[in-house]
C-alpha cells in the first residue's frame, strides 16, 4: 500500500477509535454516572396521592412532622430548617417551612408560627410518609421531590442541614416555577 491509500484509513481510525472506546465503556458498565443530590429522590408522592391539602400552594416547601414529644433532636431539626431558610438569602421568599402535626399542641403551634413556620394537620398517609423521611422538599406543584432520613446527634444534624441547603439551592436555581 502506498501512502495515499493509508491516509483515509488512518483518518477513519483516528475518528472512529474514540467513538468505539466510549461505546465499549458504556456497554460494559465501566462508567458510573455521578449524582450531585445529597438527599434521597422520592417518586410517586404528591399531596393529591396522599389526599392531603397543599398548605402552601405555588411555593417550595420544607416539610417536617412534629413528634408527640419535641425533644432535643426535634428542636435541632427545627433550628436546622430555620438556618436553611436564612441561608437561602433572597431566594427565601420562594420557600415555606411547613410543620405537620398529628396531635394538636396549641402552645407549641403558637411558638412555631411566631418563628415563621406554617402549621398544618397531617392525615394518616402524610404521617406514615414523613416517618420514613424526617425532612422533605416539596416543589411548587405539590410533588414530594427529595427526602432526608432520621439522623442522631448534633453534628449529623448540622451535616444534614448543609446537604438540605445544597439541594435546595440547586432546585431553586434550576426551577422556573415557584
Amino acid at each position: 500500500m502506498n501512502s495515499r491509500n493509508r491516509k483515509p484509513l488512518m483518518l477513519l481510525v483516528v475518528f472512529l477509535a474514540p467513538f468505539l472506546t466510549a461505546l465499549l465503556v458504556l456497554q460494559l458498565g465501566w462508567y458510573q454516572g455521578g449524582a450531585t443530590n445529597k438527599g434521597q429522590l422520592l417518586a410517586g408522592l404528591h399531596y393529591r396521592s396522599l389526599a392531603q391539602p397543599n398548605p402552601a400552594e405555588r411555593q417550595w416547601q420544607l416539610l417536617y412532622l412534629l413528634p408527640s414529644q419535641c425533644d432535643a433532636s426535634c428542636e435541632d431539626r427545627l433550628t436546622a430548617m430555620q438556618k436553611v431558610l436564612q441561608a437561602l438569602g433572597r431566594e427565601r421568599e420562594r420557600v415555606n417551612a411547613v410543620v405537620f402535626y398529628y396531635q394538636q399542641r396549641p402552645e407549641l403551634a403558637e411558638i412555631l408560627t411566631e418563628k415563621g413556620f406554617l402549621m398544618a394537620r397531617a392525615n394518616d398517609a402524610v404521617k406514615s410518609a414523613l416517618t420514613e423521611q424526617t425532612l422533605v422538599i416539596v416543589d411548587p406543584l405539590g410533588q414530594w421531590v427529595m427526602g432526608y432520613g432520621d439522623v442522631q446527634g448534633q453534628d449529623a444534624q448540622i451535616l444534614q442541614g448543609k446537604h438540605l441547603l445544597a439541594d435546595m439551592r440547586k432546585l431553586l436555581k434550576l426551577s422556573r416555577v415557584g
